[in-house]
């Protein structure tokens, strides 16, 4: 195994900290969701405030209107604005121009009489009594959603609006101002007032008013009415304080809310954890010398009664493993000479370990599989494996542990008993790898890890299940011998953190396609001028291999391959193929 990924892991491992402390992200996390949810209630309750207080408002300059209505309900008005009317009807549409033209309004200086002044002061009169805005009689053309004033209750000369001026509205304003504002889903549920003739506007230069409208009579095509405006300034005075005051009062929440989040996470998360780090740092300084004897994580005392305890006890009982591995391996240290005569024993039983490479299921016509490891020492870390777990499914391993030597292939064959034993305990790929992991994780005192690709074969359909544990990416031989490199989806190697999940996956292999998985002793064979023969030239050698060849001759191409490569350079990691091949057609 190249030590790439090793170094990897230490290097996350030994990665300083204090850059981005849990203490400030929490920090920042806690006033970002403080301010998170304190924006959306503001804005909620903005929201059903203003649409209340429209409302209300609306309600108080309807009844205004109403009661407008009652009072000018007489001859003389009527009289008067169907007068205007009259001579508004006597105009083409070419002749009322846009409403605001000095010839046109001047054409209504004959109906601005004793009689016209006199009804506009009692409507002034009326409007101070009650108190809106401005009060004003209009006629509603819907069919041309015209408003036309008729008579005006302002005294301002320069601000009154002349009788005959009209404007267009849109259908539904002039909908609600003749016929009502329809909340009959909600009147009942609410109690509110239905059929409510007023709209909220915000039209320049008027700003935010409140226009009510109430019915005087109809006329012809036309429906006259009493209006009313009332100005939304001191709501909209009044809303802008509160928000200001609010704003004010939720980022104090949201400082103190913070601080009080930040203190507690430090006092039982961030200082526990940085005790475990410190004394991690020390272990790691001084593991070197081989000292079983001092204790780095018994002293820490940490009892939050959380996974941070947790964690602290399973350093305490790391230290205590390692401490034991210490003296072991000072014993084997010691007895290095002996050990080195037991190499070749320790070859020949790693050998015996391996599956039948020669024909070894003569009896299964269904397909053909041929594998081979060339170790980078005596012996070595790869393995490979293959067996039936019943009739109709075989499994397939290639796996890569990390390290050299005796420890390696110790740790090799405990992988490979352990994995063999979960198949053949009916787990899928994604299953057993989990399993194992825990396993390994749990027992696993040397800090090893291994790589595999964990594939079942479903010898009456072609389909295979696999799972990945950080191995190299499998490659697809079709039928007529083009290579195809499967980037699966890749889990965490099996002994480098618990409580890690693997993904089954499915290939489809039809007559003659191939599998052929390895381990990375292929791919980063290294020539003198130090490169690495790499996945492309891996695809190069498998797509130079004739269709129809066995596995076996496919594997000794790409063998012949590296080598060439490679040259007189020494072998740098063990060198493991594995080729399957489906013949059922």
């Amino acid at each position: 195994m190249s030590g790439k990924t090793k170094a990897t892991i230490e290097k996350g491992l030994n990665k300083p900290y204090g850059r981005r402390s849990i203490k400030t992200k929490s920090f920042v996390i806690t006033m970002l969701l403080t301010l998170g949810i304190g924006g959306t209630v503001l804005v909620v309750g903005f929201v059903l405030y203003l649409a209340g207080m429209f409302y209300e408002y609306s309600i108080n300059a309807w009844n205004m209107a109403n009661a407008e209505a009652v009072i000018l309900e007489d001859s003389d008005v009527s009289g008067k604005c169907n007068e205007i009317m009259d001579l508004y009807d006597s105009f083409t549409d070419e002749e009322r121009g846009d409403g605001q033209s000095e010839e046109y309004k001047s054409q209504f200086d004959p109906v601005i009489d004793d009689q016209f002044i006199a009804i506009k002061k009692r409507m002034h009169r009326l409007k101070e009594r009650h108190g809106p805005l401005n009060a004003f009689i209009v006629a509603i053309d819907e069919d041309q959603n015209k408003m036309i004033y008729l008579i005006d209750s302002d005294p301002n000369e320069e601000t009154f609006v002349q009788p005959g001026y009209w404007e267009i509205y849109t259908p539904k304003q002039i909908q609600i101002f003749v016929h009502g504002n329809k909340i009959s889903r909600w009147a009942e549920l609410l109690d509110l007032q239905d059929n409510v003739q007023a709209t909220v506007t915000n039209i320049d230069p008027y700003g935010w008013r409140c226009t009510a409208a109430s019915t005087l009579y109809t006329y012809g095509r036309y429906t006259v009415l009493i209006c009313v405006d009332e100005k939304l300034d001191k709501l909209f005075a009044v809303s802008w304080v509160f928000l200001r005051q609010y704003f004010f009062v939720l980022l104090l929440v949201t400082i103190i809310a913070s601080l009080i989040g930040m203190r507690l996470i430090y006092r039982h998360m961030v200082a526990p954890i940085n005790r475990m780090a410190e004394a991690a740092r020390e272990y790691g300084e001084n593991k070197q010398k081989l000292d079983s004897s001092k204790k780095f994580f018994d002293d820490l005392n940490i009892e939050s009664g959380d996974e941070i305890e947790n964690l602290a006890q399973t350093m305490k009982g790391m230290e205590k493993d390692l401490a034991v591995y210490m003296d072991d391996l000072t014993k084997v240290t010691a007895e290095k000479e002996r050990i080195a005569t037991e190499l070749t024993l320790a070859s020949q039983i790693q050998e015996s370990m391996l599956p039948e490479t020669n024909h070894p299921f003569p009896e299964r016509p269904e397909f053909d599989v041929f594998a081979s490891m060339e170790p980078a020492r005596d012996v070595g870390g790869d393995f490979f494996d293959y067996y039936l777990i019943d009739e109709d499914h075989l499994a397939v391993t290639i796996a890569d542990v990390s390290g050299k030597g005796i420890p390696a292939a110790l740790f090799m064959m405990a992988s490979m008993i352990l994995l063999e034993s979960r198949m053949k305990e009916g787990m899928s790929p994604a299953e057993t790898l989990k399993a194992v992991n825990e396993q390994i994780c749990e027992n696993d005192n040397q800090d090893m890890f291994v790589t595999v690709w964990l594939g079942i074969l479903e010898i009456s359909t072609g389909r295979i299940t696999a799972a990945n544990a950080g191995h190299e990416y499998p490659i697809l031989i079709h039928e007529d011998g083009q290579a195809e490199m499967i980037r699966d989806k890749h889990g965490f190697v099996l002994g480098g953190l618990p409580g890690m999940k693997y993904t089954d996956y499915e290939l489809q292999l039809r007559k003659g396609d191939k599998i052929f998985v390895y381990t990375d002793g292929v791919t980063e064979a290294t020539s003198a001028d130090k490169v690495m023969f790499g996945a492309d030239r891996l695809m190069e050698a498998l797509n130079e291999v004739p269709a129809g060849q066995s596995p076996r001759k496919t594997m000794n191409h790409v063998h012949a391959a590296v080598d060439e490569f490679v040259g007189d350079e020494m072998q740098f990691d063990d060198l493991t193929m594995l080729c399957l091949e489906y013949h059922k057609g």
